[in-house]
């Protein structure tokens, strides 16, 4: 029983990270200024960036270092490649909404991890 609640928790929290990205992403589309943008198309760009962007890195991954750095910039260049078609746009719109996509979850990110710890008093143990 614990294992079928284990694999709904994690199933749940793909899904809570799935809607999340597309959240960041219809975000970063808004700012980089492309106008046929909804949160179908965005959920789309998310899910399929996401397979080919595991698949670029996995296959760089045979390199050892410099791999996982190809990996991680190619997959920016293959989301806007992916997202240029869906959302009728350029390369440059798409890589910029694709950055700032990533960009600004980290800082919402960052900034929730830093009022949990500033709340639970533990701030000031790691600084």
């Amino acid at each position: 029983m614990e294992v079928a609640g284990a694999i709904v928790a994690v199933v749940v929290g793909l899904f809570v990270v799935l809607l999340i990205s597309t959240a960041f992403l219809l975000w970063g589309a808004g700012i980089a200024g492309i106008e046929q943008r909804t949160f179908g198309k965005a959920l789309g760009v998310t899910v399929l960036g996401g397979i080919a962007s595991g698949v670029l890195s996995l296959i760089l991954s045979v390199l050892p270092v410099i791999g996982m750095v190809l990996g991680f910039i190619g997959g920016f260049f293959v989301t806007a490649l992916i997202l240029m078609p869906i959302f009728s746009t350029t390369f440059g719109k798409a890589l910029v909404a694709t950055v700032l996509a990533w960009v600004l979850s980290l800082v919402v990110i960052g900034g929730i991890l830093l009022l949990g710890f500033a709340m639970f008093g533990s701030l000031a143990a790691i600084l």
